[in-house]
């Protein structure tokens, strides 16, 4: 089987780069061959590479997949116009995103979504059937978020984790919440400009994590108690008798409902303990493994490429509409990628 997975690109270390390093090299290790279609290359896309598999901006560079794991509408289009015999499963991993707004290419013959939040964009915005949409969960790389070995039965030590977290938003408040808990506080993330490519080092070493998303996931892997909040608001601690509910929503945007002050996170830091963050880590490793998910992707795939050779096309047909409402919004993701490939200078001066 041959995989081709879109992504708009493949330098930051962020949910989606990093989503597509964990795919590629796990379908590799099941003997499936992989490739990447960007429009940016960079320190993930180096990462991938050097594991043997091709990734490229160049649509002409790639071989003729049997079907296309499709993320964000601008690449997504670009291979499906390439490969006009190959039926795509198209995801969506941003409730918000411009660059997830659905795509409806007669070969896209699944839709899918990390969680419900997502899953619930395909039909309230876009009027797709639950009966059309997958959700195939986020997962943590087990080998990677190794299980702690020492456990504090106090809250000394926490980390924010997060590329969105910065002086100017809602980290200053973790700040003082912490200070008035006499915890010792660290940041990691591309928004102090500290992006960390192997976090998995150092998340061990800490009590608390504030995140959301796959770094909270990873954090409660390791064994961490996670606070879910981001600059969209606060969620709350992670405990046992609300896993599944936050896990249903990828422990993120559609969770995160109340302030974030002072006030509300002394609240969650006062709900530390030990003995909760290690249920909570046994079972995101028993539900959130890699290698599950991998095994339910390669079912999904092989179940969209049978259905598509026995002539199933979307039933979703694509309007001038909808077409210009997808340009309308991601015109100037498309300006910034193309003036930064073609006119570098103009770019970095841009950018400032």
């Amino acid at each position: 089987m041959q995989i081709l997975i879109t992504n708009i690109e493949m330098d930051a270390y962020n949910g989606t780069t990093l989503y597509v390093k964990d795919l590629a090299l796990g379908l590799v290790r099941r003997g499936v061959s992989v490739e990447v279609f960007t429009l940016r290359l960079g320190k993930v896309s180096r990462e991938i590479a050097d594991a043997g598999v091709v990734v490229t901006t160049k649509l002409g560079e790639l071989s003729k997949p049997d079907l296309i794991h499709g993320h964000q509408n601008i690449v997504t289009r670009l291979a499906l116009n390439k490969f006009k015999l190959t039926p795509c499963i198209s995801w969506i991993h941003d409730r918000l995103s411009p660059l997830d707004i659905p795509l409806f290419h007669k070969n896209i013959v699944q839709y899918a979504a990390v969680d419900y939040n997502c899953a619930e964009r395909y039909i309230q915005d876009y009027s797709i059937s639950s009966a059309d949409i997958k959700v195939v969960y986020n997962w943590v790389n087990l080998e990677r978020f190794e299980k702690k070995k020492i456990w504090s039965a106090t809250l000394n030590t926490a980390l924010v984790f997060s590329n969105y977290a910065n002086n100017h938003n809602y980290l200053k408040l973790i700040k003082q919440a912490c200070e008035i808990k006499g915890v010792n506080l660290q940041v990691i993330g591309k928004g102090v400009g500290k992006e960390r490519p192997k976090p998995e080092q150092l998340i061990g070493g800490f009590d608390l994590v504030f995140g959301k998303a796959k770094a909270a996931m990873e954090s409660m892997a390791v064994g961490c108690a996670v606070i879910v909040c981001d600059f969209t608001g606060l969620a709350g601690m992670v405990k046992p008798q609300n896993f599944e509910h936050y896990r249903k929503y990828n422990f993120g945007m559609k969770l995160m409902t109340r302030p974030t002050t002072v006030e509300t996170l002394c609240e969650e830091l006062d709900k530390f303990s030990t003995r909760d963050s290690q249920i909570v880590c046994d079972r995101i490793r028993e539900d959130a493994s890699l290698e599950k998910s991998i095994d339910l992707l390669i079912n999904l795939y092989q179940d969209a490429i049978l259905r598509h050779k026995r002539g199933l096309r979307n039933k979703y047909s694509e309007t001038l509409k909808h077409t210009l409402l997808i340009w309308k919004k991601t015109i100037r993701i498309w300006l910034s990628i193309w003036t930064e490939l073609n006119y570098p200078k103009i770019y970095k001066a841009l950018k400032g």
